[in-house]
């Protein structure tokens, strides 16, 4: 699929998502989702991730929704930003609940929280309040649960306002509002709400959201003594639900029918029933949705301990460590294909003087800015990039098809040389010195060599005045660049 088709094929699945049409985006979603990845676009990859996993939580097909959340997940820890992270704990949050982990789910949905409010990212907000309303109607703390769900209300209208269209998870809050009245006895409000979301209810297949409406309206007759209308909705939603295979939903559905036919009487009614509950009890335990999403926690906190073990604190790039160990698997790789690699040795001019001048905290952002810039930079090569220690960064990368290492190193040279720091009215312009060293296309596996060479180089722009490139090849021990 090439960037054309894919793009075509982006916009129809954002259409269809955006319409509900939740089993035509899963027929079609996989290939699109391949090829963002093939094609570099992680960003639309992941949110394609986010809207396969969410059309088969709305279908019921849960299995397959947690193994399309695990690879959401994987792509969100290495390529998302602050918003993917926020869905990701959302998600989280959403099974966690559904399979009655209620602490566990708090505990992700007010990570997704503290992330949405220091970043004012209102339509997370929004989806995030609604999901502790739910949590709340689940620990029967039904006031806070009202609460919650205006509050999410209230941030959908925010949106809409800005954004001058409609918030498509309206629904939810507004389901959720509707059962906390239920629950508080306040019925003709309750009606009123759920009146409204069942016009919006048309033909099946429904979705899950849709059959949570059927259930609210079958809970508002229980309560109002209206059992055998009640039981008509409950088998309804339970038609449907069978046909989902959604084995939460069925329990819940399930837990509300043996109650209410229990209260009736009726035995052998009930004693049918109470099998079919049996079995959709056995097939949740069989699932063990739980222990899927534990390993997945476990896999999470491995990764952020690896990344906190291989990240520098203050730059958010790679740190030494992560260069030593990865380094090298990529240059035995460039010899074996003969790949030409390049490796840089970039160090920061005049930091002392930086430092001693302007105070540490311009030393910082001077450092974090070059950081940026550079992994901004190689961000469409294979590379590593990595702070090596003090004001000194390293970076192996494998050069493109026809691209010269004079070009890129020249072009870094242009791009890192362009930085400046406003401190105090007064704009400190950044430099730098670089030495390069290249692998001769695959004749050097070694990486130790590979930075012995780039030393030397940088050590001959430091001589030569500095705020320059040296470039270390095979014809010459070094030779000036610029």
């Amino acid at each position: 699929m090439n960037t054309q088709e894919f793009e075509e094929l982006w916009i129809t699945l954002n259409e269809l998502y955006n319409a509900n049409r939740f089993l035509e985006y899963i027929e079609l979603s996989s290939a699109a989702i391949e090829s963002a990845i093939e094609l570099g676009m992680y960003k639309k990859a992941i949110l394609l991730l986010r809207y396969r996993c969410a059309s088969y939580f709305q279908t019921g097909d849960l299995q397959v929704s947690i193994s399309v959340l695990e690879q959401y997940r994987e792509l969100t820890f290495q390529y998302g930003d602050e918003i993917d992270l926020i869905h990701h704990y959302i998600l989280a949050s959403i099974y966690w609940g559904t399979f009655g982990h209620l602490k566990k789910s708090e505990e992700f949905m007010i990570k997704g929280l503290n992330i949405a409010e220091r970043i004012q990212h209102v339509e997370s907000m929004a989806k995030i309040y609604n999901n502790l309303s739910d949590l709340e109607i689940s620990s029967g703390k039904y006031h806070k649960a009202k609460e919650f769900a205006l509050k999410s209300l209230n941030y959908a209208n925010a949106l809409e306002t800005k954004d001058n269209r409609p918030y498509t998870g309206i629904i939810h809050p507004k389901l959720n509002l509707a059962v906390a009245k239920i629950w508080l006895g306040e019925f003709y409000e309750a009606y009123e709400i759920l009146q409204e979301l069942l016009m919006k209810i048309q033909k099946p297949p429904y979705s899950k959201v849709q059959l949570e409406v059927m259930n609210a309206y079958a809970l508002l007759c229980e309560k109002q003594g209206r059992f055998g209308e009640a039981i008509d909705w409950y088998q309804k939603s339970k038609y449907y639900a069978l046909e989902n295979n959604d084995l939460s939903l069925l329990q819940t559905i399930y837990n509300s029918l043996v109650r209410l036919i229990e209260e009736q009487g009726n035995k052998i009614v009930l004693c049918s029933i109470q099998k079919e509950y049996i079995n959709i009890l056995l097939e949740i335990q069989r699932e063990n949705f739980t222990h899927v999403l534990f390993e997945m926690e476990y896999n999470d906190q491995k990764k952020q301990f690896e990344k906190t073990s291989y990240i520098d604190p203050l730059t958010n790039i790679y740190n030494r460590r992560y260069f030593d160990e990865n380094a090298e698997k990529m240059a035995e790789k460039a010899s074996l294909d003969n790949q030409q690699l390049a490796l840089l040795m970039i160090d920061l001019d005049h930091f002392k003087v930086i430092n001693d001048t302007n105070g540490h905290l311009c030393g910082d952002d001077a450092l974090t800015i070059t950081a940026t810039t550079l992994k901004e930079f190689f961000h469409p090569f294979e590379s590593i990039v990595a702070r090596f220690g003090g004001d000194e960064f390293i970076v192996l990368i494998e050069l493109k098809k026809d691209e010269s290492v004079q070009t890129m190193a020249e072009n870094l040279y242009q791009t890192l040389t362009s930085l400046s720091l406003k401190m105090n009215d007064e704009v400190v312009h950044l430099e730098f010195s670089i030495g390069v060293s290249t692998n001769k296309k695959g004749q050097i596996a070694e990486v130790g060599e590979l930075i012995h060479n780039a030393d030397l180089a940088l050590y001959t722009s430091k001589r030569n005045g500095r705020n320059q490139i040296t470039i270390n090849n095979q014809y010459s021990e070094v030779g000036n660049s610029r």
